[in-house]
């Protein structure tokens, strides 16, 4: 972690949309990190109201949600399908648990030349 990314953990009464939308709203670019927003609330609807434990890190380059659920794994396809509106996703299973990492890279600005 360098020292312009932040560390995020869910407020006690904080959903996952809430959460992550916080996140959003604390940045600079929003707009390139709305998907994100949508794919954590795709994620949490697949695991049909099991346990999970968020955390992110932001900076101005990127934004990370890392997504940690016990139980029978999210359908590949699916993992797969989110990873078609992202720049990475990653899931493995980390001994009893499975890890799913959604990587957002924030463009840099367009620079054009004047006529």
């Amino acid at each position: 972690m360098t020292d312009i990314e932040k560390k995020y953990t869910p407020d006690d009464d904080e959903d996952a949309k809430e959460f992550v939308r916080r996140i959003i709203s604390e940045q600079s670019d929003r707009d390139a990190l709305l998907i994100v927003e949508q794919l954590v609330e795709i994620a949490v609807s697949l695991l049909k109201d099991r346990p999970c434990e968020l955390s992110a890190t932001a900076s101005p380059q990127r934004m990370i949600v890392t997504l940690r659920h016990s139980g029978r794994p999210i359908d590949e396809r699916m993992i797969l399908l989110m990873s078609d509106h992202t720049d990475h996703i990653d899931y493995t299973p980390v001994g009893n648990e499975w890890k799913l990492v959604i990587r957002r890279d924030v463009p840099p600005p367009f620079v054009t030349r004047r006529k």
